[in-house]
């Protein structure tokens, strides 16, 4: 069931008179797991009589996506490859947006995530491997460890 259909409900026994107490009574009776909270169901009657008729959201703005932009994004991915180890909070701080939105630029568009307190891309790319492979030849076996068949890395 949708939410227009329970708020129809909620209108006809606001226009048949009945309270709000007995409308959560019925709608639990016949919803059981689906009806609507008390509170749906108080606040419609609530709006029901302050004068509304429709059962539908109201149009609103909503607030504009401004903080994950091309100009963000970029100014992070370079803060980040100049400083392996910035802060979260100094990304945040720099681009002026939130921390939570500094985060999701990082790891969904840019594809990073924090290792041993540095930032490094999730996926490497074999040219990005074979480099890494080259600077490191000297201590690359030394880094593995196996104990019982288990990869350790």
């Amino acid at each position: 069931m949708d939410k227009n259909y329970f708020r129809s409900l909620i209108k006809h026994y606001f226009l048949k008179g009945k309270t709000a107490k007995e409308t959560k009574e019925k709608l639990d009776k016949y919803y059981v797991a689906n009806a609507p909270s008390d509170y749906t169901v108080k606040y419609w009657f609530r709006e029901f009589r302050g004068g509304r008729n429709s059962t539908t959201d109201e149009i609103r703005s909503g607030r504009p996506s401004d903080a994950v932009t091309e100009e963000n994004v970029k100014k992070i991915h370079e803060m980040v490859l100049a400083d392996r180890k910035v802060k979260v909070r100094e990304l945040a701080d720099a681009t002026k947006i939130s921390t939570e939105r500094t985060r999701h630029i990082l790891g969904e568009i840019l594809h990073m995530k924090k290792l041993s307190c540095r930032w490094v891309p999730r996926m490497l790319t074999p040219d990005q491997k074979h480099d890494l492979l080259m600077r490191n030849r000297a201590d690359f076996w030394r880094r593995l460890v196996t104990v019982d068949k288990t990869w350790i890395h």
